[in-house]
This record gives structure tokens, sequence and C-alpha cells, in this order.
């Protein structure tokens, strides 16, 4: 019984030869085709197989190769001037079983190169490209002429152009590529499948293989090409018989989805009914639903804007972190923590009652626990089943007592600050800070005088940062003791110790005078910052004026610059020097302060010294000269703390670190009195 199969195929190339030429008129004889058997591929059918072209009147369609058919430069047709020539109308004729055209080259300049190559021999192959409407294919048990593969007889197939080619492709080669244009010039075919034992006798002489042209569209070289993938065939076997069940669940299937999506977006029922009725997909469905809603909605709806909000408990979790904390901050310091209407229920809680509360808050059962267990499962040691590792309470004492440190930090007083220069460093390595002269004296310029350049002075001072820090442990212990002084006052010590820490490091360069980067002491006569000891007097602080007055810049010149702070310890120096910048209403000219309003006293216990006389000092503003840089690490300003659960310890622990350093930039903005007995 005889099968047919359709193939999707491309237009196929066969290689042909150049005859006679005839240089008056331009023209010359190809034979174009032969039908000669041709190895190929099918990728329909997994196959090796002979092609053979039937090359009769009846199996060829001639008309458009015979009405003016393009000559091509190797089967490139994506420009017209890929066109070397014409097929002659009416110069086709079959003879002998061998197709033969008369083929008349254009008269173009770009033509004439090719037109010379032709004409002494160079060029003098020629490739058909054809299609195949229809192949008669025999299986190779049923072939009678002793081929070794199936044979595909091309029995209706219509030539489309000839090409002048560099050489035939292999005889292997099959179907040519097509690039971009694989769409346009593919074609159905049918495969008609004969049954029986015997091959029809080939119509035309068969001869060896031969070789088939394969130029992909648009190239100007020749080129072997792979056989396209076809469509795969159709299955041959009889289709399974329809599953009628299956076919009612899936209809079930289709109309209860349709009468959901009416329903709920109130939709009538006719809609529904003509959904059903027509037999509509669900996805068909749903867009008609959507088309439905919008005609319905004629005026348009409009969207009332709402700010974003945080979404699942974040937002709650923190806000009950908040409020506990707040409580216990203000059961530790009453008079400096306020109660939010949050924080109100749970201010008389104890600490076991608070840790109790974030336990069961966070789903754990807390009945039958002892008082250790709880501590323990509050402050995330339980790793049982039914405890979690971290929960709300171990937080809420590390914000307490981090709040309480940080707070406890910026409120300790650092004198300091008013006359010293604050800064920040990026990393730990040594920093240098330049001390820059004043600009250079101007000269006086002739006429048709130059310019002359000046430089700036400078002086260097080097330092880096320094790491402080300690730790701070909760522990279960203290929280079934209910020790508020582990989360307000320890941590508040800690603080008050990290702004203290800042103080010592800055007063301890004035104590003890270190060396500056000219090898001298910060205080010295040679720097001219030394005065002669006394009380804090109308004639020392003259002293002290005169001596700013005369110092000079690093390029020697003089510089304008005076005191505004004078430093001094608590005691009988404050005294003195409050005396004398205090403005008072004397009843005659010697008792006027000179001084007064002209001096801001900075009152530092630090200056205190280990023995001897209280010594005094005054300082520049630190806008106009350097005098002592503090810096914090930037980013970090300030002491900062971390949290972690304990190890060493049966709690949390709370690190406070602190990175800072301190170094005198510029001897000329400070001035020392070693201090007298009054």
């Amino acid at each position: 019984m005889d099968t047919e199969q359709i193939l999707d195929l491309p237009v196929i190339g066969r290689a042909g030869t150049l005859q006679s030429v005839d240089e008056t008129a331009r023209t010359f004889e190809v034979l174009w085709t032969t039908g000669a058997q041709v190895r190929r591929y099918s990728w329909a059918r997994d196959e090796e197989f002979d092609e053979e072209l039937v090359v009769s009147a009846d199996a060829m369609r001639l008309d458009r190769l015979n009405s003016g058919a393009p000559f091509l430069n190797s089967h490139s047709s994506w420009s017209l001037r890929d066109i070397l020539g014409v097929v002659e109308d009416g110069s086709i004729r079959i003879e002998g079983g061998q197709g033969f055209a008369r083929i008349r080259l254009s008269e173009r300049d770009e033509v004439e190169p090719i037109w010379r190559d032709i004409k002494s021999g160079i060029i003098r192959n020629v490739s058909v490209g054809y299609r195949v409407h229809k192949f008669e294919r025999v299986a190779k048990p049923d072939r009678t002429d002793g081929g070794q593969r199936a044979l595909y007889r091309a029995i209706d197939w219509e030539p489309l152009e000839i090409s002048a080619v560099a050489i035939g492709a292999d005889p292997g080669a099959g179907m040519r590529s097509e690039g971009g244009q694989a769409d346009a010039r593919r074609n159905s075919c049918t495969l008609v499948t004969r049954a029986g034992n015997a091959a029809p006798a080939a119509e035309t002489p068969k001869g060896n293989d031969m070789t088939v042209q394969n130029t992909t569209a648009g190239d100007d070289e020749t080129r072997t090409a792979q056989t396209p993938t076809q469509t795969p065939a159709a299955s041959e076997t009889a289709p399974a018989a329809p599953d009628a069940e299956a076919i009612r669940a899936a209809e079930r299937t289709r109309v209860s989805t349709i009468m959901t999506l009416c329903a709920r977006h109130g939709l009538d029922a006719a809609f529904q009914t003509d959904l059903i009725a027509r037999g509509v997909s669900i996805g068909e469905a749903r867009e008609a639903v959507l088309d439905k809603l919008v005609e319905g909605d004629t005026a348009g709806r409009t969207v009332e804007t709402a700010p974003a909000q945080a979404r699942g408990t974040g937002a709650t979790d923190a806000a009950y972190r908040d409020a506990v904390s707040e409580a216990l901050m203000h059961r530790a310091n009453p008079g400096a923590a306020s109660v939010s209407d949050a924080a109100r229920e749970f201010r008389g809680l104890s600490l076991m009652e608070m840790a109790r509360h974030a336990l069961e808050r966070a789903g754990i059962r807390t009945a039958g626990m002892s008082k250790m267990e709880l501590a323990g499962a509050a402050l995330g040691q339980q790793r049982s089943v039914g405890y979690h590792a971290t929960g709300d309470f171990p937080a809420i004492l590390a914000n307490v007592a981090g709040k309480t440190l940080r707070d406890s930090y910026a409120s300790t007083p650092r004198t300091f600050a008013a006359w010293a220069r604050r800064a920040t460093i990026t990393d730990f390595k040594p920093v240098s800070r330049t001390q820059l002269g004043g600009a250079p004296d101007l000269q006086k310029v002739l006429e048709s005088g130059e310019f002359q350049y000046g430089t700036i002075g400078e002086g260097k001072e080097v330092y880096a940062l320094a790491s402080y820090g300690r730790i701070i442990a909760i522990t279960r212990q203290a929280l079934i003791n209910d020790d508020l002084d582990a989360f307000a006052r320890i941590p508040a010590a800690f603080g008050a110790s990290a702004a203290d820490l800042e103080s010592d490091i800055v007063y301890s360069i004035l104590m003890q005078n270190p060396a500056m980067a000219d090898g001298t002491a910060l205080f010295h006569a040679t720097h001219g910052n030394l005065g002669s000891a006394s009380v804090v007097s109308e004639a020392a602080l003259a002293a002290a004026y005169r001596a700013f007055g005369q110092k000079k810049g690093i390029e020697d010149r003089l510089i304008s610059i005076l005191p505004r702070f004078i430093l001094v310890p608590p005691g009988s120096r404050s005294v003195e020097a409050r005396k004398q910048v205090t403005a008072t209403t004397p009843g005659s000219t010697t008792g006027v302060n000179t001084f007064a309003n002209r001096l801001e006293v900075i009152e530092e216990p630090r200056l205190i010294p280990a023995a001897g006389q209280d010594p005094w000092f005054l300082a520049a503003d630190p806008a106009r000269i350097d005098t002592i840089e503090y810096a914090y690490l930037d980013g970090q300003e300030g002491v900062f703390t971390e949290t972690r659960m304990g190890f060493e310890v049966d709690g949390i622990e709370i690190k406070a670190r602190h990175d800072f350093a301190a170094k005198a930039i510029d001897w000329r903005g400070l001035w020392k009195n070693p201090g007298a007995a009054a």
C-alpha cells in the first residue's frame, strides 16, 4: 500500500557544465542537468538516500526557467548586483535525458571580468537551483538496480535559476542553506512511498554521482552546506482512540472555571452561558472577562495613593522592643527617661516578668520553667526543641545597655572641644598633618619689572588612630537578681569612661609636653611659648600676649594670632583667671580689668599636676591656627557597640569600642606658664 508524507524542503542545487560560447552575442550554452543519482541524507526519516531527477516534460515544471530565469553569481539573490545575466526565453530544451539552456550575460561593467573568465575557460562550472514538489520513494529492499540506499525519484520538480559557481559541492552534500531567506525559499514536497518489489525504471541514463552546488544566499564564496532540519514526518501509525472520560473531565473543568470567574467578578448569567455555549477555552474566557470589566467601567477607575508601609511583623516587633526598652530605662532613671503610652504596660514589671512576656509572645511555653531555665531561654541559650536561638529579649537588653552607654558618653563633658580641632581619619595608617605657613611677603614690582614666584613653607606632624575597648557581660544571674545596675549604671559608667579617655589623651599632651617634629618640646623657650612662672596676673597675661605677638610663621615672618582661651585647673588658678577676665565697675582706672571679656576660661581637673605648682595655659582660636587635633575613625565618631551571645559567660556580651587619637600640630597657637605660689 502506498503512503504519502509531506516534507518541508528548501531550494536544492545540482552542478552542471558550460558548453559553447558565442562572443558576439555574449551568450553560451550550458548543460544544467542530467538527472543522475546523487547521494543525500533525510533528517525527517533519518536515512541516507539516492536522489534521482526524472528529466522529462511530464516531470519538470519548465515555465519559470524558460521565461527569462536569472543567471546568478553562486546562487546569491540578495540584490540586483547578483544577477549576471538571464536564461534566454525559449532556450530550454530536453534531449536524451539531459537539460540544456542558453545564457545571455549582462553588459554591466562589473560583469565584464566574469565574462572574460568564461570566454577564456576559467569559469566553466554552473549549477541549477530547483524545488522538488513530489518524491517517489523506493525502499532499499525494493530496488532492482542494485542500489545500496533508498531511492528518491523526483517525479515533480521545478528548476528556478542557473548560477555560475567556482566548484561543485561534494557528492554527499545536500540541500543548501538559505541564510535569512529560509522561509521564503522553502516549499512543501509530497513523499510517496511505493510498496512492492519492483522499482520503477529510471527514465534518464544513470551515471556517476553528480556534485551538488551549495551556496548560502548573499555570500560571494561557495561552500558545502549542511542539510537543514526538515519537518518530521507525521506518524504513520493510526492515532489512538480518544479517551471519552478525559474529554468529559476537561469539559467539566472548563465550565466550572468559567462559572467561578463570572461569579467572582459579578458578571450576569447570560454572559456566563454565552462563554460556555461558544466553547471558548479558559484563557479566552479570562480575556473576555477582563474586556467585560473594562466595558462596564466607563468612567474609569481612580486609585487613591497611600504611603508605603512595612509588611510582615518587622515593624510590630521593633515597636515592642522599643516599648519594653523605654520601660526599663524609666525604671533605672525615672527623672531622665520618659514613658510613652506603649511602654506603660511594662512599667511595673521586673526583669524576669519581662523575659517571660517576651518568650510567651514568641510562642514559647514558660509554665513549669525554673528561674534559671527562664533566664537561659530569654537570653537565647537554650538550644533544645521548643526554644529559639535568639529572640526579642536579648535585643531589648542590648538596646538598653547600648543606649545608656552612648547617652552617658554624649553627656560627659569634654572641655577640650572648645579649643582643639576635630578631624576624622579613614583608616589606621599614620597620617601627616601639614603646618602651613603664611603667604610669602609681597615684593615691590618696578615699572616693566617681572613678578617673582613665592612659596609657602610647611612642616609636618604624624600620628595614627588607636583602638580602645571593653566587653560588658549581662549574665543570667543579673537577670534573676533583677539587677538594673547591669543594664543601666554599668553601661553608663563605660560611656563616661570612653569620654574621659578622650580628655585624658588630649590634656596629657599639655601636661607631658611631648617633642614636636622639629625635635623640640611643645613648650620650650626656643618656641617662644614658655613664660616665667607666675600666678594669673595682669603682668603675666601682658607678657603672654606679647609672646603671641612675636610669633613667626614657618617662613620666618610675623603672624597675627592672639590667645582666645585660658586653660586652668580648679582652685586658685581658676579664681585668678576669672578675676582677670570678668568685667567690673571700678572706682578708678587702677581697678579696670584690662583683659575683661578677652579670654574664655576653660577649667579642667586634668591640669592639676601630681606635684608642684598648678600651671596655666593660653590657646589661640583653632579656626585661626592649629593647636591640638583630635580625630575619630570615619563613620564611627564616638563609642561604638556590638552585641553577641556570651560564650565565656552565661548571658550576652556587649563590646564597647572606641577609635580615637590626638596630636599637637602647631606650637605657635599654645602658651604655657608653669605657675607660682600665690
